[in-house]
């Protein structure tokens, strides 16, 4: 029986290690890569309860062979959930080479979800130390090409002063109204606070940014 439509909003992100040595690249970038999202039922109704899920990753936007495979009990409250793929089925050489992979997910006994998921790389770097190579100086130019950059919505982007883009706004924990950014809450929920009936928050990164840099979060951008 066909249960699940074909409509999940998700957030997918490779995490790449910055800010180290080549020689703790290796040890220290994580294993698994976070996923979240929310499940719709063929109602348009968000999806309660646990089910078996199944990840594949691609070499192509359609068709083809899957390069990784796993399956995961996966639990969903008001449609959302999260989970770490990887966690089941370790990521082999040939799951990223370099190029462009794409996400498929199989709820149940329903067929493979259309369209699949780019995945998408942003830095890595909540884990990393403050870097000497930056120096101390908090008083860095504002880059010029902060204002016209496009991001994915809610990536999250490291930037050099207190500059940030047009489409971004800054990590600092701010409460943003659930009405003016239906898509970005989509993706956040209120985990990071709010009350998830008006209102949701951004995190809170200020603590976690690097000598004069500050992290900002894509408002407004391409739908991951």
């Amino acid at each position: 029986m066909n249960t699940v439509r074909n409509c999940m909003l998700g957030a997918l992100t490779a995490a790449l290690l910055i800010f180290v040595t080549p020689a703790a690249l290796a040890a220290a970038t994580p294993a698994t890569i976070g996923y979240q999202g929310r499940l719709y039922d063929q109602n348009g109704n968000p999806v309660s309860g646990t089910m078996s899920v199944m990840f594949s990753l691609y070499a192509s936007a359609s068709g083809g062979t899957a390069v990784w495979t796993e399956t995961q009990s996966v639990s969903f409250a008001n449609g959302y959930f999260a989970v770490q793929l990887g966690s089941v089925t370790a990521f082999g050489t040939t799951a990223f080479d370099g190029t462009v992979r794409y996400l498929g997910v199989k709820v149940g006994t329903d067929a493979e979800m259309t369209p699949r998921a780019a995945v998408a790389s942003v830095p890595y770097a909540l884990a990393a130390p403050p870097d000497g190579r930056f120096g101390t100086n908090t008083s860095v130019a504002t880059p010029n090409s902060a204002a016209g950059a496009t991001c994915s919505l809610g990536d999250v982007i490291l930037t050099a002063g207190t500059a940030t883009g047009n489409n971004t706004l800054p990590a600092d924990g701010r409460l943003l109204t659930i009405s003016s950014n239906a898509a970005l809450y989509s993706l956040l929920g209120s985990r990071y606070g709010g009350d998830g009936t008006t209102t949701f928050a951004l995190p809170d990164l200020r603590s976690a940014a690097p000598n004069g840099l500050t992290y900002s979060v894509c408002i407004s951008g391409v739908f991951p």
